[in-house]
């Protein structure tokens, strides 16, 4: 089952401010989605395993995550491999053809950075959000500026998703329990099929949740006031401000870097 709760630690990483967090997941954003040549991107990739790894959190609760993200990710990667590989450049180093495909020097790189690009975000976003308490989300958004309303809205979602998956992981169990099993063996995909009848009603428990924390929050008068006091609240420390210099100074050599290197890197 997919993992995304928050997981408690005293690590460099928990200590972090959300919008230094934040700040690091759109530097790789940036890198991920200026740059194709694999030398470049296996850079930030790595970084991202470090601060992963730095983050100590068991595998053995995150496994289900990562078995759906590296299914997803190689998913994607093989429609991106098709299409490189179906229709090839002119100039492009061949290496042999089959059927229809060309592969090519050109587009095993390109594939190849598509794939570390997804790798790098997913490990990046995935270690923010398990390393990152759900109720520092609403007061971190409101610091930067957001209307209460919206940071509430996000605030509610990042709680409520942990809560509906760990719903559906009861559901499940019970189910089990009962005798259902979810047909399908190693394929995955009919193991999807056949979990939707659990999902259904899963999902109507969860709206109808939705609605009740909606009127809860109309008879407590959500909304009449323009500003709002949040219970608890985020200040930037020292390793904030030296995390937001480093990112800064990472943005600026990077930024250099697409000057010297924006295309597809081919091996001489």
């Amino acid at each position: 089952m997919i993992y995304l709760r928050y997981f408690q630690g005293n690590t460099f990483l928990h200590k972090l401010d959300p919008r230094a967090k934040l700040l690091i997941l759109l530097f790789f954003i940036f890198v991920e989605l200026a740059f194709r040549d694999v030398r470049i991107i296996f850079i930030p990739f790595v970084a991202a395993l470090v601060l992963y790894f730095s983050a100590r959190i068991p595998f053995k609760e995150v496994k289900g995550t990562w078995r759906f993200m590296v299914l997803l990710i190689v998913v994607i990667g093989g429609i991106n491999g098709v299409f490189l590989f179906a229709f090839p450049g002119a100039n492009a180093h061949v290496i042999g053809r089959y059927w229809i495909f060309t592969v090519t020097v050109e587009g095993i790189s390109a594939a190849a950075a598509a794939i570390l690009k997804l790798l790098a975000v997913a490990v990046a976003t995935v270690t923010m959000v398990l390393t990152t308490d759900p109720s520092l989300y609403g007061p971190s958004l409101a610091k930067m500026g957001v209307p209460y309303k919206g940071a509430y809205v996000f605030d509610l979602a990042m709680r409520y998703l942990p809560a509906y998956v760990n719903d559906l992981e009861t559901t499940l169990n019970a189910q089990m329990a009962r005798g259902y099993k979810t047909k399908g063996g190693k394929n995955i995909f009919a193991t999807i099929i056949n979990t939707i009848p659990l999902i259904i009603p899963v999902s109507i428990n969860a709206m109808l949740s939705v609605y009740e924390v909606a009127d809860a929050m109309e008879l407590r008068a959500f909304g009449a006031k323009k500003q709002r006091t949040w219970f608890r609240t985020v200040a930037f420390k020292k390793t904030d401000y030296a995390v937001v210099a480093a990112v800064a100074s990472m943005l600026v050599l990077f930024i250099y870097l697409r000057t010297l290197y924006p295309g597809i890197w081919v091996p001489a």
